[in-house]
């Protein structure tokens, strides 16, 4: 009967512990999913809900791109490739290509960084899956194009300078590193609490000069036989 009243036990240790099972299952059938079908069943899109500072995919605004080749230089894995032509006369740059290999980029931000007027960023885009490296290759230049030279001044053009206002503030409030980044807005100073100043010392008395008459007075007596007499005297019999 032992052997057997453990075998059945065990039968219905199992069957318990199915429907125990099967019965938390169940009751999510009644309740309100928590859950979010991505990318569908949300008000907006989750791009739009990301921070400003999201390193997602790179990006590049050729009109602001100056050629300068620090983004090449920073990239720690070569994925940034860039070809450039000068003109020894007009002194002007030409890109000729502009290539990110989105498979081999791991999103450091250092390309970021260096660049002059944050032509160069990370956006808020992730969905980058596709059928094959080399789809993963973005280029950017379609044909040569004359790189962007800064301007002393405002930039004339509305449509650039709206990039230059988005690329600058990319630069300044987060691709400088460590202490070039601009201070936080600083607390205001209180003023200094007054301190009263301590009472000066009351200046000592001056030494006075005794007189003749006290002098004689503070003389020391010596006694003798015939009599006390004031030291430094003579003794009249």
């Amino acid at each position: 009967m032992g052997a057997t009243g453990t075998y059945f036990r065990h039968i219905k240790d199992a069957v318990v512990s199915i429907f125990d099972g099967m019965a938390v299952t169940a009751s999510h059938l009644i309740r309100k999913p928590y859950t979010i079908q991505y990318p569908d069943r949300i008000p907006i899109r989750v791009q739009d809900t990301l921070p400003f500072r999201y390193r997602g995919i790179l990006d590049v605004d050729l009109e602001i791109c100056t050629g300068c080749l620090a983004c090449d230089r920073a990239c720690p894995i070569d994925c940034i490739a860039i070809a450039i032509e000068k003109n020894p006369q007009t002194r002007e740059i030409t890109i000729s290509q502009f290539d990110i290999d989105m498979a081999k980029c791991m999103y450091c931000g250092l390309c970021s960084e260096p660049c002059p007027t944050g032509s160069i960023h990370h956006t808020t885009e992730f969905e980058g899956a596709d059928y094959s490296l080399e789809s993963l290759i973005r280029r950017f230049v379609p044909e040569p194009i004359v790189a962007y030279k800064p301007k002393k001044g405002p930039e004339p053009d509305a449509d650039v300078a709206k990039l230059l206002d988005r690329g600058m503030k990319y630069v300044d409030e987060w691709a400088q590193p460590g202490s070039d980044k601009p201070p936080a807005t600083a607390a205001p100073k209180l003023a200094p609490t007054p301190v009263s100043a301590a009472p000066k010392p009351a200046p000592a008395p001056r030494p006075v000069a005794p007189t003749a008459e006290e002098k004689k007075d503070d003389a020391p007596v010596v006694s003798g036989e015939g009599g006390e007499t004031p030291q430094g005297g003579a003794e009249h019999k």
